[in-house]
This record gives structure tokens, C-alpha cells and sequence, in this order.
């Protein structure tokens, strides 16, 4: 039933509308390095809530990722979204009002990793050019 209901889905994963899918991912980007990177009011702590946010954010950017750029590798974009995720961290260790953390580093990791094993498997079939394995 699951997999019926997704497929109802199917047209909206279509290459053809990859000009969105990308503009989509990129918004994604700029909105997440904004925030990243502005002032916030009080101090931002090592806290459950944090960890979730950086989870939840790498999650919905290998989605946005993977259905961008069907045709590349998997591999390709999420080291790409690692790096942008060390990129932030890095950004943040010169800004006064923030700080380098490679525990927010590595939730982003476990976001990107966690997208791969659990979820990439369910919307590879939706795509018309699934992502190709790491062997190629």
C-alpha cells in the first residue's frame, strides 16, 4: 500500500522538472547558511533540539539532493553536502557570535548517512534516472 501510495508521487520526481528541484535545493542552502551564520538573541547550547534541527536539516538536503542532481552519483553530492556542512562550522568558528562544533558536524554526517540507508532506497524507484552506486 505504501509503495502505491508513493507512486502517485512518481511525476512530480520527473528529470523535467529539475530547474525546480535544484532552485528548491539551493533556496535550502542559502536559508541554512543564513541562519547559520546571523546572531541569534540568546546563546545557542549543545542541546537535543540543536542536534535534531542539524539532523533534520542534512536529511531534507540529501532529499532535495538526490532528486537535483538524479544523474550524479550519490557519493558525489553527499561528500558535497559534507563539505558544506564542515564549510558552515568552519564560517562559524570567526564569528563571534557562534562556534565551531564537531558535534554539529558529525549529526550532520549522521543526517546525510541516515538519508542514505533509510530513505534514498524508498525514492530511488520515483526517479527516472536513479542515482548510480558507488561502483561505477
Amino acid at each position: 500500500m505504501f509503495t502505491n501510495m508513493l507512486q502517485n508521487f512518481k511525476p512530480l520526481f520527473n528529470s523535467r522538472w529539475g530547474i525546480y528541484h535544484k532552485s528548491g535545493l539551493w533556496l535550502t542552502i542559502i536559508s541554512i547558511f543564513y541562519l547559520a551564520t546571523t546572531s541569534v538573541d540568546h546563546t545557542v547550547q549543545s542541546t537535543f533540539n540543536d542536534k535534531f534541527n542539524h539532523l533534520i536539516a542534512f536529511g531534507v538536503l540529501s532529499f532535495l539532493s538526490h532528486i537535483a542532481y538524479q544523474k550524479s552519483p550519490w557519493f558525489r553530492w553527499a561528500v558535497a553536502l559534507f563539505c558544506y556542512g564542515l564549510f558552515i562550522e568552519l564560517v562559524q568558528y570567526f564569528l563571534p557570535y557562534r562556534e565551531f562544533s564537531l558535534l554539529d558536524l558529525a549529526t550532520d554526517l549522521l543526517g546525510i548517512v541516515l538519508y542514505l540507508i533509510i530513505f534514498k532506497p524508498i525514492f530511488d524507484p520515483l526517479l527516472d534516472a536513479p542515482t548510480k552506486r558507488l561502483s561505477h
